[in-house]
């Protein structure tokens, strides 16, 4: 344990949490694995904390960064209503099947109908509407049999919910057909053998396996658990009504969400005009980012992020760097203005390093948290990761610490 007494908080180590700060154990869960990001935190982590909370029935959490839905099930399986919100479709588009209530019945109806449909001859229509990355990233007819099976979904006669579970179960598949892989922040190309053939079989493994998943649940009203569109830099929510968050904002490592998932993002939810107005909008954790943000009142960078970023050669790194930290505190005033007093909240952050030097996310994330009426009391060290290779080949191996940095709202 180590006592930051100038920073009024203490560092901890924390033995066993290493793996909740991974999506390794959420995808071979049921319900979280109909759709797993590759940068999340477990549902083990969020049960973890609710009993540590002591959270019950009139407790309300929030995820202003919902991702695949991690919260928001995790939730839900407590019967703890929890709202989540996100800039990217995808996200709130996963986040909102999951925790949706579902008949299993009419889904097998649905599915049945979806099937007969599957052994009607087809003649491909044409997908030039496509951007370019997907035409290039399922080449060889795999975009035409993608295309097709949406087409399919979207006619059944059944309800929105419904059709949206089918949708994610294919989209869920375009990772393991698509020639464009996402490997760390980035998109390489690489041939993974499968072709268009094999998409119509392995749609109906992951249909059969996430109505699997729904067999042991219990049918609940929906509006309790849901995630809507919105930037965590400006809430769509009433001030004071939230009492737990369990959230994890990008990490200042230069990965590019609106390129790595940007097949799936093109595919179902945006053309490319508005995959790159994403891009520009979001969180400013990688140098494209150029968002418009609310009036920014009270923020005066914190002394060592100034020197950080002074002595960083590249430039484009040291906006990107001042504009994170301008979007953590402008998320963390937004988290303090919908919670209640009391509040329990937990960050989960990387840090990272530029020119071989530390930059310490959670210390910093922690000071700015206490310029908005949020104290931390904690900083709880959970993992220890290796830098990047572009890093390690230049200055060595150099491990950076996962924390979740832990809040509690003033009582005021």
């Amino acid at each position: 344990m180590i006592h930051c007494k100038k920073k009024h908080f203490v560092i901890t180590q924390t033995e066993g949490w290493q793996r909740w700060v991974t999506p390794g154990p959420i995808s071979q869960q049921a319900i979280h694995r109909w759709y797993v990001f590759p940068h999340s935190f477990t549902d083990d982590l969020v049960h973890a904390l609710a009993e540590e909370w002591n959270l019950g029935g009139s407790d309300f959490v929030l995820d202003p960064f919902v991702g695949a839905g991690t919260t928001l099930v995790a939730a839900k399986q407590r019967q703890l209503p929890a709202h989540g919100y996100d800039l990217s479709p995808l996200a709130v588009f996963a986040s909102n099947t999951k925790v949706a209530s579902y008949s299993v019945p009419r889904l097998r109806t649905a599915w049945k109908q979806l099937r007969q449909g599957q052994k009607r001859i087809y003649e491909f229509g044409q997908v030039d509407h496509y951007p370019e990355l997907v035409r290039d990233a399922l080449a060889d007819g795999r975009l035409e049999t993608f295309h097709r099976l949406s087409e399919d979904i979207s006619n059944l006669r059944c309800t929105c919910t419904e059709r949206r579970f089918f949708l994610l179960a294919l989209v869920s598949l375009i990772p393991r057909f698509s020639d464009a892989v996402a490997g760390g922040g980035w998109l390489r190309w690489e041939n993974q053998g499968l072709g268009a053939e094999r998409i119509p079989e392995a749609f109906s493994e992951q249909v059969e396996l996430m109505m699997e998943d729904l067999g042991s649940v219990c049918a609940q009203s929906q509006h309790s658990w849901w995630a809507v569109r919105a930037d965590a830099r400006r809430l769509p929510a009433p001030g004071g009504g939230f009492s737990a968050v369990v959230t994890s904002p990008p990490y200042p490592n230069r990965h590019d969400y609106t390129r790595v998932f940007g097949v799936e993002l093109m595919f179902a939810f945006l053309d490319w005009q508005q995959n790159r107005a994403l891009r520009y909008q979001m969180f400013h954790s990688h140098p494209e980012a150029r968002p418009t943000r609310p009036e920014v009142h009270g923020y005066v960078m914190p002394g060592d992020l100034r020197d950080y970023v002074d002595a960083i050669g590249d430039k484009r790194i040291s906006r990107m760097l001042e504009g994170y930290f301008v979007d953590m505190y402008l998320c963390l005033r937004e988290v303090s203005r919908v919670c209640r007093p009391k509040a329990k909240i937990a960050f989960v952050v990387g840090n990272a390093q530029y020119d071989g030097e530390p930059l310490m996310v959670d210390e910093l994330t922690a000071e700015l948290g206490g310029r908005v009426g949020l104290v931390c009391s904690e900083i709880r060290i959970v993992r220890w990761r290796g830098n990047s290779a572009q890093q390690m080949g230049k200055f060595g191996r150099q491990a950076s610490r996962e924390s979740i940095v832990m809040f509690e709202k003033a009582d005021v």
